[in-house]
């Protein structure tokens, strides 16, 4: 057939070539042939010529192949004839059979089922010999993993009389499903051959896997290298099939080599970093055992630290020179630095509602700028920490000049706008109806609207807010909240109606101030006899003034960093207002990974206040009060702190250490989280601070206790369980606390 299409091809060449070389030839008219199951429309789709367009031998080559590419075709030739005032072309198709359906004879441990759903032909779709050898390997892998060693898989085709289809059969010969009988490691002797198989997937008693061996093949050898064995070899391994015991039996040969300790280090061709710097960025030392994986690491910081320079396509190659007498291995890394990558063009892709300049103004990195890995990989954790996006993925593109890059930022939006209507339960204020609305990204600019309804027996609240994180188009937070919030605080009932402005620049990345003034109208009622000492209605006017350091990798779920703040607050004075008091708050929080995505979070929190002479002293609602879902577990809301109860504390000192760990997990987020936790506090009245533990009212207290955490689009819900260490008899000793938000 191809021949057939070549002579065809050149002989209308040669007619036309005096037309052809004169002047353009147009084609004037395009048709397929042969075609009876696929549509000529698609066809003609897949060309990329049509009619009217410049005839040319390569545009009909080039048609034919894209034809070829559709699968559905064993033959194509094509014919050319002239017409007036051009060509029309044809092409002849001979379309492949299609597959009537598939059969598997033979099996048994695996259902027709399970075996369609592995492989990739399909009834009614073109039959494609390579697609079914392929089909064939895959089959024969899945008998494999499951023991079947010696499973056969033939293929076979017949041709339907009525229809010309193909049926496709699978003959499966399955043999005996064959287990582990031992695995043999010849020349171990820097280790025990114990601690080798450990490491090992092939097992004693378990299926032989091929593809297991050869991971266990590297593994051996890794481990050898990361203790100093640079020169260690695994032989080719045998495997004995004893087919009338149905055992594999494997033998391993090891040929460990010398035990390397590290010599001299040198770089050579570094011209933007210092070998001194450099030499900060190893994990491998002098004079230490050799460890192949401290090597890798040394070489992706000396990479991280080009990368901040701008030089990304920076790469280094080392090169060992053995000492075998001295057992010493010296490192040579030849760096290529590549030139400095500058940003072309910064582009964002896939986000529908945020506006461009919403997501553009939070890159650390600017279009001209010099490549930093390290502002890019922060920028992603920052947009992250918006709150907008399921997923930010931020990648390089070209632009034909190998030091000028673009990025491209592409965002997978998520709802950012809630509205609620019903009831919930918290065990600090009981159960509530609720009507809210929140949207974090009004109408895709960043900004952030709050509208809150609660009430219940024990609490009520009104709270509107409104926030603008860059006021101005400066990155400087402006925000305004007004609240009237009426509670049952036990022994009387607080009622706060008032408001606030906060304005705030960020200072670097992570560092920001606040400043924030507060009024309101403040009302203590309905007190029980041992606190009407306290019933008031006055007026409060405040200022406090906030330092943050926040180093977080996710806000939400932080795996690693810190966030740190101080604030001092001033109330009354030239402030005006019924109250006069400082006070003075640090809350520190750090996170640190562990292993896989277990982070261990601590906290620190530590607050004094104090009033100014001549007054009344702090009043009731400005105080500490320590106990509960947010400080210490395992104790009643408030619980803890000097007598008589409820009259809160001047100074108090809080303390929780948590071990947290996925349970689900979905994409980039965790769903569902498990914590352990640990908390201590308590709060004195002046003069009374007492940093032991005990059960008296001014010793510290301690809880522990464990809980899950379940991650809205919005929140995450907290239902935890803790049993306080520190009760006095008769005292319930343990708690549960169902809240929203993070715990810290």
């Amino acid at each position: 057939m191809m021949r057939k299409f070549i002579v065809l091809f050149f002989f209308f060449m040669f007619l036309l070539s005096g037309y052809l070389f004169s002047s353009p030839v147009e084609i004037r008219e395009i048709e397929i042939t042969g075609n009876k199951n696929v549509q000529t429309k698609k066809i003609l789709k897949a060309l990329g010529i049509k009619k009217g367009d410049e005839y040319s031998e390569e545009k009909v080559s080039e048609g034919l192949q894209n034809i070829y590419k559709l699968g559905f075709f064993e033959d194509i030739t094509i014919e050319v004839f002239e017409v007036e005032e051009g060509v029309n072309v044809t092409y002849i198709v001979v379309e492949k059979s299609l597959i009537k359906r598939i059969e598997f004879k033979g099996n048994k441990e695996f259902s027709d089922s399970k075996l369609e759903r592995e492989i990739e032909s399909e009834e009614k779709e073109s039959f494609d010999n390579r697609k079914m050898q392929e089909d064939t390997e895959k089959i024969a892998t899945l008998y494999k993993e499951k023991g079947y060693a010696n499973v056969k898989v033939e293929p076979y085709t017949t041709e339907d009389e009525k229809s010309g289809m193909v049926i496709m059969t699978f003959f499966i010969t399955e043999g005996k499903q064959i287990r582990i009988g031992k695995v043999n490691l010849i020349g171990v002797e820097a280790f025990n051959t114990k601690k080798i198989k450990k490491k090992m997937e092939t097992k004693k008693k378990k299926f032989f896997k091929q593809g297991l061996l050869d991971e266990d093949l590297r593994t051996i050898e890794a481990y050898y290298r990361d203790k100093g064995f640079l020169k260690v070899h695994l032989g080719t391994p045998i495997v004995i099939h004893d087919e009338e015991k149905a055992k594999i039996f494997v033998t391993l040969f090891v040929h460990e080599g010398l035990k390397y300790t590290v010599g001299d280090i040198q770089f050579q061709d570094n011209y933007a970093v210092t070998t001194e710097n450099l030499e900060k960025d190893l994990e491998v030392k002098r004079g230490e055992i050799f460890s192949q994986a401290k090597l890798e690491r040394s070489l992706f910081n000396i990479h991280e630290r080009y990368a901040e320079k701008g030089y990304i396509l920076m790469r280094s190659d080392p090169e060992y020179f053995t000492d075998d007498d001295k057992k010493v291995v010296n490192l040579l890394i030849s760096v290529y630095e590549g030139g400095i990558v500058y940003i072309d063009r910064i582009y964002v892709e896939g986000n529908v509602i945020t506006k461009d300049y919403v997501i553009k103004r939070e890159f650390l990195v600017k279009e001209r700028d010099p490549f930093n890995v390290k502002k890019i990989r922060r920028t992603q954790e920052k947009l992250y920490n918006l709150g907008f996006f399921s997923d930010i993925v931020i990648e390089i593109g070209e632009t034909g000049d190998p030091h000028r890059a673009n990025l491209i930022c592409e965002v997978t939006e998520q709802r950012t706008g809630l509205l609620t209507m019903g009831a919930g339960y918290s065990s600090q204020d009981g159960l509530l109806g609720t009507f809210q609305i929140t949207q974090s990204n009004f109408l895709g600019r960043g900004q952030r609207i709050d509208l809150m309804l609660e009430f219940g027996k024990k609490k009520t609240n009104y709270q509107v807010s409104f926030t603008e994180p860059w006021f101005l188009g400066k990155h400087v937070l402006f925000g305004i909240s007004v609240y009237d919030t009426d509670r049952d605080r036990d022994y009387y009932r607080e009622m706060r109606t008032g408001g606030n402005i906060r304005i705030g620049p960020h200072l670097t990345d992570i560092l920001s101030l606040r400043f924030t003034y507060t009024y309101e109208r403040v009302k203590i009622y309905d007190a029980l006899p041992s606190h009407k000492k306290f019933e008031i209605k006055e007026n409060s006017s405040s200022f406090t003034t906030y330092l943050i350091r926040d180093s977080r990798d996710n806000i939400f779920d932080a795996s690693r960093g810190s966030r740190n703040s101080i604030s001092l607050q001033v109330s009354g004075g030239i402030l005006g207002g019924d109250t006069d008091f400082v006070k003075t708050f640090t809350s520190n929080s750090w996170f640190f990974p562990t292993f896989w995505r277990f982070v261990l979070a601590i906290q620190l929190r530590y607050g004094i206040a104090s009033s100014f002479p001549h007054s009344t002293g702090v009043p009731i609602y400005e105080r500490f009060y320590v106990g509960g879902a947010d400080s210490v577990r395992g104790y009643d809301y408030r619980e803890i702190g000097p007598p008589p109860p409820d009259e809160g504390g001047v100074t108090m000192f809080v303390s929780n250490v948590e071990y947290k760990f996925p349970i689900v997990r979905e994409k980039r987020r965790t769903i569902l989280q498990g914590a352990i936790f640990i908390d201590m506090g308590g709060s004195w009245r002046k003069g009374d601070l007492n940093f032991t533990i005990g059960s008296r009212e001014n010793q510290l207290k301690v809880g522990i206790g464990a809980g899950i955490r379940f991650q809205t689009p919005f929140f995450p819900v907290r239902l935890d369980w803790g049993y306080g260490l520190n009760h006095k008899p008769g005292e319930d000793k343990s708690q549960w606390y169902f809240t929203m938000g993070q715990s810290f």
